[in-house]
């Protein structure tokens, strides 16, 4: 996948330090020891059983985080039993530490990391905060994943997957509503992630800020509409499917009937939306996005009506 995210087996610690080094605010400690080593898992690890000799099953193929704890139990070691603790670290590849809250790494961390081609950071962020953002991104770039043939737009805060056959009006649908104020992600291939029960959404890393309108050509929406018109990913909350007016002769008229799909394993909301000459897309794609609104705030307006008109003619003579 050509996004904005490096494929799982191109992610190394080089990459990592390059792509969200400057969030966790890291700095090397021994250079670039260990840069090459590839990052091979989205979790991370707290090694305070380790150090105390306690190694079954020690997740040594994780980023390892050494937070307070660690380093205070550390130094209340004399140096044959803090070198002993340390050794039991690196019996297993360990390939990257993390020392958090502006912690100084033991010297025998530093020293056994050297001859392992283990990396060695240190950051002056708090543990738990740098252990959220640091596995937040991991479990995105280590996401399921797969491409849509379709296009994402942010609609008042609602992510959009517009799909359909070629050329129905995907991508004029959702230029109307960029013209209106609503935000691109993503046109012609979009790139889905998994996260959790999430789906995240991205455009490709080049592509992503275009659009193809058909007899235009190429556009470029942040320049045309500004910066504010595009963004880089959304959660992926509905699809829009356009179908042909003549395709399917018993469209839903009263939004009782709710369907549903599913990527990923993540059932989302679906509308199936008939396309004619004169209907305005853009409309009731907004529409759309409001009536979705209101249903996660507990507002079911069809089911609403119904109760109302089964009521009226429970309470109008002959009606029941």
């Amino acid at each position: 996948m050509r996004d904005r995210y490096p494929e799982p087996g191109d992610m190394t610690v080089r990459r990592l330090v390059e792509l969200i080094g400057q969030k966790l605010l890291i700095t090397p400690v021994a250079g670039e020891t260990g840069y090459s080593r590839l990052v091979g898992s989205p979790d991370i690890n707290r090694p305070g059983l380790a150090l105390t000799g306690f190694t079954h099953r020690f997740l040594h193929d994780r980023i390892q985080i050494i937070g307070e704890t660690e380093i205070t139990y550390l130094s209340s070691l004399d140096q044959e039993a803090r070198e002993t603790a340390v050794r039991n670290l690196f019996q297993f590849p360990v390939y990257c530490f993390i020392v958090t809250k502006g912690f100084e790494p033991p010297a025998e961390i530093a020293e056994g990391a050297a001859g392992c081609d283990c990396a060695v950071f240190r950051s002056p962020r708090d543990t738990t905060p740098l252990i959220h953002d640091l596995t937040g991104y991991l479990s995105e770039v280590f996401a399921p994943r797969k491409c849509v043939h379709g296009t994402l737009v942010d609609v008042f805060g609602v992510g959009q997957l517009v799909t359909g056959r070629s050329a129905i009006g995907k991508s004029e649908a959702v230029l109307g509503l960029v013209e209106r104020g609503h935000r691109l992600i993503a046109d012609d291939i979009v790139r889905i992630r998994r996260t959790g029960e999430q789906l995240l959404g991205t455009g490709d890393a080049i592509m992503g800020s275009h659009m193809e309108i058909r007899g235009l050509g190429m556009v470029n929406i942040p320049v045309l509409y500004g910066i504010r018109s595009v963004k880089d990913r959304h959660p992926v909350d509905m699809e829009v499917r356009l179908v042909d007016w003549t395709q399917k002769p018993d469209f839903d008229r009263t939004g009782l009937d709710r369907s549903t799909t599913t990527y990923l394993g993540v059932r989302i909301p679906q509308i199936v939306l008939p396309v004619l000459p004169g209907r305005n897309i853009a409309l009731l794609l907004e529409v759309a996005a409001m009536s979705f609104l209101l249903e996660s705030r507990g507002v079911d307006v069809p089911a609403e009506l119904d109760l109302k008109l089964i009521e009226r003619m429970r309470e109008t003579p002959g009606g029941g």
